[in-house]
């Protein structure tokens, strides 16, 4: 960064050694002058053999300062700098240059800033002004982050972390299970002494608490070093870096993938010679949630620097050619250890490139309304320091950030920790599902439809039912409500209904669903329609319910109902009564309006006639106040 120039007799006199601090003797011009001269011509020794002469210490330190700092004694010319500024602390803006650039590069940023600006703020004049202005326009940023710490308090996680090193890790997207290297000492028999070794490790989440793991088996760990990985949220393809040493005797790292067949792994598959080249660096795969997109390391040519992030997307069922993610992510710097989080809308990596307060430091990118990817944030610091932070990534839920690290007070050298996540960073909210679905007897249901609503947009998915299992990840606005309903021919109506305010889903969770059949006589729930105290008024979430049932029974267009209506045993019997009848009425009543015929529906109410469970508790009572429909027919 540093950059040499020449000084001129005038300006020297002037703005280096000022009137106020340059004495007036003509002897002590000469020298100046004679100095410069040396100076000029790079004779830095004969430059120091001369300062002998003069009686100024100012000119002397002055004079040193420079010479050391053009020689890149960078400690020495800082020493002597600081003297001048001590003796003259107004009259020298380009010592406090030389002060600036020396603390930057050594990363003391928030000292380059107060050198640099007092610079500027003197006067500091070409060739320095445009040099000094833009190092001091980084320092100021990286002085700012520096100055507002965000939130960082890492705790090892117990485990997976042991007296060896663990590093490169992942955690499915479930949070069930874990992915990450180790490397240990083990001592062959054919030696007396210890042999280090890398094993690509899986470890399985047991009562909330990960279990130590074991090396993975075949088809892995045979003669690569492997990592890096990325699993798709099923926990069904797994991405991962192997390398492999080439003929050249290099280790050339390249992206593969295996799919789960039961309890064991397939072969391991490779991707085409466009994506995993056999002459480029390609490592760090993540998968987006759908499964649909993947995002790289590389170091192919053809890029903006070192090291890009590239994307391959899945379509016509094949893997794309892979795609640089441009100038908004990539830099003339390296870029690396993507993570795309669940919510498929921010991607967290490490760049050299600034604002970086050395080294590798991580960054976060959201996208916009256009789907395009923003400016990158620094994540802040203490998360970042001066030295290298790499392979960070976050929850699903966006609560928790975890990285390995070396540098912290953990179980051995290289352990994997985690820490709250500040909320500036935190990724957009996700809902993440996964379960089963069966009839009343325990029997796997096939051909079954999930369809998941989001009731502020009205947009639909349909959640692909895999041998009765789901799983299912959808990106959410904070105050997204959705409605989930189950269908298939032949079964009741099956739906739930999820609040922004339930803080039960807020991670990922379990929902399994039992549907029950069809039989004439038969009753069955409405679940969530509820009502307000002594109320018979429809809630908007029961209406979004009524709306989704009305067209289950316009795909049943033979079933004819009759709407029933319960209540506890708070109030007496008469009151319970009329107010059943009246719930009962307000959910035929927007049937009805919903547009199904009449001859189709009736409606009674019994009050607190027939309770499921006793009226002893709150919980009980909560069961006993419900919506039911009986078939009449079909």
């Amino acid at each position: 960064m540093r950059i040499l120039f020449l000084f001129s007799f005038f300006f020297l006199l002037n703005s280096v050694f000022p009137q106020e601090c340059f004495p007036e003797k003509s002897k002590d011009k000469r020298l100046v002058k004679k100095i410069v001269k040396l100076i000029e011509k790079k004779a830095y020794y004969a430059a120091l053999d001369e300062l002998r002469f003069t009686n100024d210490i100012t000119i002397f330190n002055a004079f040193k300062s420079e010479i050391l700092w053009r020689k890149a004694d960078f400690f020495n010319a800082e020493t002597e700098g600081l003297k001048v500024i001590a003796n003259c602390p107004d009259d020298f803006p380009k010592v406090y240059y030389f002060l600036g650039e020396i603390a930057f590069n050594r990363k003391d940023y928030v000292s380059a800033d107060l050198y640099l600006k007092r610079s500027i703020d003197l006067g500091i004049s070409d060739p320095y002004y445009s040099d000094a202005m833009n190092i001091y326009g980084k320092a100021k940023i990286l002085a700012e982050i520096i100055a507002n710490p965000v939130p960082f308090n890492p705790e090892v996680v117990s485990g997976i972390s042991t007296i060896f090193d663990e590093y490169l890790p992942i955690i499915s997207p479930d949070q069930e299970l874990s992915f990450f290297t180790r490397r240990s000492d083990k001592i062959s028999l054919n030696s007396i002494t210890n042999t280090s070794i890398e094993e690509f490790v899986s470890s399985k989440k047991i009562k909330g608490k990960f279990e130590v793991g074991q090396a993975l088996p075949s088809p892995f760990n045979l003669e690569s070093n492997e990592g890096g990985a990325s699993i798709t949220i099923d926990n069904r393809i797994l991405y991962f870096t192997k390398c492999i040493k080439n003929k050249k005797g290099y280790n050339n790292c390249d992206i593969y993938y295996v799919n789960r067949e039961g309890n064991s792994w397939s072969a391991v598959q490779t991707f085409s010679d466009k994506i995993s080249k056999s002459d480029s660096w390609e490592s760090q795969p993540t998968v987006s949630s759908d499964g649909k997109k993947i995002i790289f390391a590389s170091d192919r040519l053809g890029g903006y620097g070192k090291i890009d992030l590239y994307e391959i997307n899945w379509q016509n069922e094949k893997w794309t050619d892979p795609i640089n993610l441009g100038s908004a992510i990539n830099s003339n710097e390296y870029e690396k250890s993507p993570y795309l989080h669940t919510d498929g809308e921010t991607l967290f990596f490490s760049s050299t490139n600034f604002p970086s307060l050395g080294g590798f430091d991580v960054f976060y990118s959201r996208k916009d309304s256009l789907g395009n990817w923003q400016e990158p944030q620094n994540i802040g610091y203490p998360v970042n320091t001066v030295a290298d932070e790499i392979s960070l990534f976050v929850s699903t839920d966006g609560n928790k950030a975890y990285f390995a690290s070396n540098q912290l007070n953990g179980v051995g050298g290289w352990d994997i920790y985690s820490f709250p996540l500040h909320n500036d960073a935190k990724p957009e909210r996700v809902l993440f599902l996964k379960g089963e679905l069966m009839d009343e007897n325990g029997r796997v249901l096939e051909d079954v439809e999930l369809e998941i609503k989001n009731i502020n947009t009205n947009e639909v998915i349909i959640v692909k039912v895999d041998a009765g299992a789901y799983v299912s990840s959808l990106t959410l606005a904070k105050d997204d409500d959705v409605l989930i309903t189950i269908k298939k021919e032949g079964f009741a109506f099956n739906s739930t209904y999820i609040s922004a305010n339930d803080t039960s889903f807020s991670s990922p969770a379990n929902l399994d669903f039992k549907l029950n059949s069809l039989e004439e006589g038969r009753s069955f729930d409405l679940s969530d329609i509820y009502f307000e105290t002594n109320s018979f008024q429809i809630s908007s979430i029961a209406k979004n319910v009524l709306f989704e049932f009305t067209a289950y029974l316009n795909l049943n267009k033979n079933m004819e109902i009759e709407i029933n209506g319960f209540t506890d045993d708070i109030g007496n019997d008469i009151a319970n009564q009329l107010l059943s009848e009246n719930r009962a009425k307000a959910v035929y009543d927007l049937l009805v309006a919903n547009g199904l015929a009449i001859n189709r529906l009736s409606y009674n109410g019994y009050g607190e006639q027939f309770p499921r469970l006793n009226n002893i508790s709150d919980k009980n009572r909560a069961i006993n106040r419900r919506t039911e429909f009986r078939i009449i027919s079909q």
